[in-house]
């Protein structure tokens, strides 16, 4: 990229990176780690963590041998988060939605090829899945990702679905099942997924508009206690209910 755009500060892209691989993982990781998680070399990879260390925003976490994100993170997203309308006028909804299905509601938004969790509000069954705001998931595996993206124009659409697609292949991930819940949400609007991200979870779900924001409204489920008909029934239509109503507010 540098050699191509003399403007581009390699240093700060791969700063950059160390966060974004941290935030994926939601764990510590050590330096060993985070050199194969970003390509970089380790030595390159631990005068970043001791720049981003001496910076505030990472930390060795207990043990001393991994480092972790630290809450000086947050300073950046909340000023972002807090000038998104459209989460003002979706708590109410969601909480609705949670409080009629029983299952926990969220508004994600996509970030390159993944999307992340604005908003959460938590189910009340027993077997309800549990999200953590900010919390991240690749496009390929995420109802919410496959429904943004089908909501994008076809051209960018597509584009998208070829990086997508170039993903699930270099992490030897399910190629069909993707495509499936991929022309389902392109045909109808509503993304659907089962057992991709991890065996036992799933997710409805559906794109929002409004003049200038767009996020996916989404409903992750326990695939051994939610049939995929109760999925298409019941679940699709009380999301496509809440989505009219926010879409309109």
């Amino acid at each position: 990229m540098a050699a191509a755009d003399r403007q581009f500060v390699d240093a700060l892209a791969r700063g950059l990176g160390l966060l974004e691989a941290l935030s994926r993982a939601q764990r510590p990781l050590s330096n060993g780690e985070l050199s194969k998680a970003t390509q970089l070399a380790p030595s390159t990879v631990s005068r970043l963590t001791h720049t981003l260390t001496a910076l505030g925003y990472t930390r060795l976490a207990p043990g001393g041998r991994a480092y972790e994100l630290t809450p000086k993170n947050l300073a950046l997203g909340y000023p972002i988060l807090a000038g998104m309308s459209l989460i003002e006028r979706a708590r109410p909804l969601l909480k609705h939605l949670a409080e009629m299905t029983g299952e926990t509601a969220a508004l994600a938004v996509r970030d390159g090829l993944h999307i992340t969790f604005v908003e959460v509000v938590p189910g009340t069954n027993m077997v309800a899945v549990r999200l953590a705001m900010g919390g991240r998931l690749p496009i390929a595996v995420s109802a919410a990702g496959i429904a943004l993206m089908a909501a994008l124009p076809e051209r960018e659409r597509r584009t998208l679905a070829t990086r997508v697609r170039s993903y699930i292949t270099a992490r030897q991930g399910d190629m069909a099942v993707f495509d499936r819940c991929y022309e389902q949400a392109t045909a109808d609007g509503i993304a659907m997924i089962r057992d991709a991200w991890r065996p036992g979870i799933g997710g409805v779900s559906v794109a929002v508009r409004t003049a200038n924001e767009v996020a996916a409204l989404t409903i992750p489920i326990s695939t051994g206690s939610v049939s995929e008909t109760i999925m298409r029934g019941p679940l699709t239509e009380a999301i496509r209910t809440v989505a009219q109503r926010l879409e309109q507010v």
